[in-house]
């Protein structure tokens, strides 16, 4: 798909994917749509899952256990560090629970919690308003590796500065990854006007900076509930991919891609030459070469022509 076909850029500007059913229908069979797909089914999920209890027993040997607000399968793919105690072992106590460095990022904050629908509402809806434009200017396989790699890095950071600090804690969210897309975005279209809260218009670079300073405040603060620090990560990895020039076309990710986008696998026939149908074009060049052109008759014209469109589809395939 070339850039013509993913929407049209003006210099730094993002003109959006040129309107008409047929954005619906790329949006339709985008990465970003399953993406969102399978965290609000996950949101769901957990909306009807029980609630955690979580025990820890003290060093006198009583046990203390108190309910969460959290459910049952957010928890269990959150990203966890030092939660063993209460029975939920993170990848550092268990390499058995590496997964987590990727179920954190499609698994958010209970129904329950403070943060509640907000937290996913907020995550999926940038991801849908600025993905879309990273998402078809890179293509749809090179923006789900993207994607991936972005998560599992901000994972992967924020479960070291928590091992620094040795106080338990988990996380739950894209948000890493998230942000990861909104820098990339920010970073190919700095002038593109966003609105801040959906109300206040600014450049998208004037909002990466503000981005990316209150996320450093917030790491700051060792209270805070937001993963900042896999927020700042996201931001790191976007600007190391961009400024680096790197692509991840080593990665073979194509036949996910397939299954998220949701397009069916065609097979491609590649047509071949036939002996046959070669021992007939060589007479006829011979006959060409002997009489000249004006010699053949129409039949061999139609199959020196059959010939030449058979030789030039194989080369092209």
């Amino acid at each position: 798909m070339g850039i013509h076909d993913r929407g049209y850029y003006d210099g730094d500007q993002w003109k959006g994917d040129g309107g008409g059913s047929g954005g619906r229908s790329s949006f339709r069979h985008s990465v970003i749509a399953t993406i969102i797909l399978i965290n609000v089914a996950v949101f769901l999920l957990d909306m009807f899952s029980p609630r955690v209890t979580f025990t820890q027993t003290l060093a006198d040997g009583t046990v203390v256990s108190a309910e969460s607000k959290s459910q049952w399968v957010s928890v269990n793919l959150a990203l966890k560090h030092k939660m063993t105690a209460a029975g939920y072992p993170g990848p550092l106590e268990n390499p058995l629970y590496s997964f987590q460095l990727l179920t954190y990022g499609f698994a958010h904050a209970s129904i329950g919690e403070d943060s509640g629908l907000w937290h996913i509402a907020f995550n999926m809806l940038t991801l849908f308003f600025l993905g879309v434009a990273v998402e078809q200017k890179y293509g749809r396989n090179e923006f789900l590796k993207f994607y991936i790699l972005a998560l599992l890095f901000a994972g992967a950071v924020w479960l070291l500065v928590n091992y620094l600090r040795g106080q338990p804690a988990w996380a739950v969210g894209a948000s890493g990854a998230v942000a990861a897309v909104v820098m990339l975005f920010i970073f190919n279209f700095p002038r593109q006007t966003l609105l801040l809260m959906g109300i206040i218009p600014m450049p998208a670079w004037l909002l990466g900076v503000l981005f990316v300073g209150m996320d450093i405040l917030n790491s700051m603060n060792h209270e805070s509930r937001i993963a900042a620090e896999a927020h700042l990560a996201g931001a790191a990895f976007a600007a190391i991919y961009y400024y680096g020039k790197w692509n991840f076309e080593w990665l073979k990710f194509g036949w996910l891609v397939d299954r998220l986008s949701g397009k069916p696998k065609l097979k491609v026939h590649q047509p071949e030459v036939t002996d046959e149908l070669s021992r007939e074009a060589d007479a006829i060049l011979d006959k060409v070469h002997r009489l000249g052109e004006e010699s053949l008759t129409r039949k061999e014209r139609k199959t020196l022509e059959r010939y030449s469109k058979t030789v030039r589809k194989g080369r092209d395939s």
